[in-house]
């Protein structure tokens, strides 16, 4: 016979320190990493021992759009989206939280798969508010039983706390991403600037003659530029230098680069890439900026048409080429461009 027998004060007492702890463990393990994809894998597997949380949804803006975070039987799954889906955006716009039942899932608007499974009871979501802007929407989903007063608490406070964590992560990761574009970005056009594209260009010249595949460089310079700048003056010439950085930047495949590399010219780096594609590149590169006038705002509004001289040079197999060596062929190329009427490529 138990002389001590435990009373169901106690009981409960126990069982809510036990998911204090798990709380404060947890909270202090998110702390620990500036990893979302691990912050979030750690949650998942967790949450359960301090509150009766199967799976969940949290919603984060980023950037230009949104993170989304899933989590089912203990895997968590990200994904960037640009528009959310009906269940988040209603919520969202609403701001309010939300307890759903069974029977309100059966209308519109309609959770996440994995919040609607058969056995889950309710789902309660939370959105958090910071100086009135929402910086993260929570849906949890509670299977068998009914979330009790004890399981609201810790999901407000533990989702509270997830999502200041997260946020931050992304505060920091932008500010990071800023200054590294102040640092490496040329500010009229947003291209790389000069000592970023060299940089660039030493590193890949390097892996071009390990690998022994061929490396292409493109040096445009736009014909004429002073000619604008005297004549229609420096706002114009600053319009004209944005423009054409965004139509090269356009025509721009995935893994070459681009750079602003003085005034008026602009380095290409293609890889891997021969000589014959090179000129080709070089060619509609060209065509891009002939073929159409560049609006100038202005008054009267203008068109102003303008023009670029390419110059094209490239590594072969695994000779090693110094870096300078490469620029000037290209340069001299470019120079043989200009020499000969300007508007063409010439490869060197």
């Amino acid at each position: 016979m138990d002389r001590n027998p435990t009373s169901p004060w106690q009981e409960r007492t126990t069982q809510q320190l036990v998911r204090y702890e798990a709380v404060f463990k947890l909270l202090d393990d998110i702390q620990q990493t500036e990893s979302v994809e691990e912050i979030a894998r750690r949650v998942s597997r967790h949450w359960k021992y301090f509150a009766n949380v199967t799976c969940w949804r949290l919603v984060l803006p980023k950037d230009e759009g949104f993170q989304v975070i899933d989590s089912s039987r203990g895997e968590a799954q990200l994904a960037s989206v640009v528009a959310l889906d009906a269940w988040d955006a209603f919520h969202l716009s609403q701001q309010k939280p939300r307890l759903v039942r069974p029977a309100e899932l059966s209308e519109p608007p309609y959770p996440p798969e994995h919040l609607a499974g058969k056995a889950i009871t309710e789902i309660q979501v939370l959105p958090f508010v910071r100086l009135g802007q929402c910086i993260g929407l929570l849906s949890t989903a509670a299977r068998h039983e009914p979330f009790n007063e004890l399981d609201i608490k810790f999901i407000r406070l533990f989702g509270s706390h997830l999502t200041d964590r997260l946020s931050s992560i992304e505060l920091r990761r932008q500010a990071m991403n800023a200054l590294v574009d102040k640092a490496t970005r040329d500010a009229l056009t947003g291209l790389l600037n000069r000592g970023a594209i060299i940089e660039r260009l030493d590193r890949q010249l390097a892996q071009a003659a390990a690998c022994g595949e061929p490396l292409s460089v493109i040096l445009a310079d736009l014909d004429f530029f002073k000619a604008i700048n005297d004549n229609h003056g420096h706002l114009a010439g600053d319009q004209v230098l944005r423009e054409v950085s965004r139509r090269l930047q356009a025509q721009t495949l995935s893994g070459d680069s681009l750079g602003r590399y003085g005034g008026e010219e602009f380095l290409f780096i293609l890889y891997p890439c021969s000589a014959e594609d090179a000129e080709q590149a070089a060619e509609r590169l060209r065509r891009i900026v002939a073929e159409n006038p560049i609006k100038i705002d202005a008054e009267p509004p203008r068109a102003l048409g303008a023009t670029i001289s390419l110059g094209a040079a490239s590594t072969r197999g695994h000779d090693r080429c110094r870096l300078e060596e490469l620029i000037k062929r290209a340069d001299d190329a470019l120079y043989q461009s200009k020499a000969a009427g300007r508007n063409r490529v010439t490869v060197g």
